[in-house]
């Protein structure tokens, strides 16, 4: 009985994981990081005001990669450090300067 589950059990796995892919695109994954992380003071896009007033609308340009990287890893006024790590800031980053054609 366990041996016929098995192949079910493994195409299960499979999509619950997004597919044989590797799930989401890196786009996506940003998007999604941003939105989770950022939008809630930065604004969900370039056209929008951001929610909090002292926040800049990073969607909107004029960003770098590192200049972004910068202030997600050291901090800005109002913004505490370390929001995020490892590969999620270089991520998030490429995502933000990318909006603006930084």
């Amino acid at each position: 009985m366990l041996r016929s589950c098995a192949p079910i059990l493994a195409s299960a796995l499979l999509l619950a994981a997004g597919g044989c892919g590797g799930g989401e695109t890196s786009a996506t994954h940003s998007r999604e990081m941003y939105m989770q992380r950022c939008a809630s003071c930065h604004g969900i896009s370039a056209d929008a005001a951001p929610p909090l007033a002292a926040a800049p609308n990073i969607l909107a340009g004029g960003y770098e990669v590192e200049q972004v990287r910068r202030a997600i890893i050291d901090g800005r006024s109002g913004m505490p450090k370390g929001l995020l790590g490892g590969h999620d800031v270089d991520d998030i980053a490429a995502y933000i300067a990318g909006k603006g054609g930084g």
